[in-house]
């Protein structure tokens, strides 16, 4: 069995997906403070599965840019795990979720625009190099269609890449991490 985490947009999302289909999942909508309820909603999720973690094999996570302490309490959830267990761990930077889902719906993936804060947000472009900035804008930035993952879930876990030593990966920031963690 397999758990996907993605903490670091804005919504809080988690789902076990065994034998290629999704058994259960959990999105709250719009949490800021996603460290006050990760683990309420992961048992609830493991609940409703009627599994334990035990039971789950390899964890996929993002690595950010996105919410600071979002993407830290996903991350380090499913880190620590790895490095306590003999787990697999995926990991991918959460941009590229957005490079997916544009790719699957035949749209231009060279720009995405990933929120950052109540005011900026993570300007990413990849035509003709990779660039990363954080801006100030009029918040316009992507939405990842939770619909469409769940729809085809192998799809984007295909794409993310298996950790051998999980004290290796770190979360990517955007701008001079002060707590850990890589520029992105």
């Amino acid at each position: 069995m397999k758990l996907f985490v993605e903490t670091s947009l804005s919504d809080l999302y988690m789902a076990l997906i065994d034998n290629h289909e999704i058994i259960a999942k959990v999105r709250v909508e719009n949490l800021v403070k996603k460290t006050d309820a990760f683990y309420e909603n992961l048992n609830q999720l493991l609940e409703d599965a009627k599994v334990s973690i035990d039971n789950v094999e390899s964890i996929y996570t993002t690595l950010g840019p996105g919410s600071f302490s979002g993407a830290r309490i996903g991350f380090l959830f499913a880190k620590t795990l790895a490095q306590i267990s003999d787990r697999k761990l995926y990991v991918s930077p959460t941009y590229e979720l957005f490079r997916w889902q544009k790719q699957l719906l035949s749209e231009n993936n060279n720009k995405i625009r990933i929120k950052a804060n109540r005011y900026n947000v993570y300007l990413i472009e990849f035509n003709p190099e990779f660039s990363c900035k954080l801006v100030d804008d009029d918040l316009a930035y992507d939405k990842f269609d939770y619909d469409l993952f769940e729809q085809n879930p192998i799809y984007f876990l295909n794409k993310f890449t298996k950790v051998e030593n999980p004290l290796d990966v770190e979360l990517l920031y955007l701008h001079e991490p002060q707590i850990g963690g890589e520029k992105c």
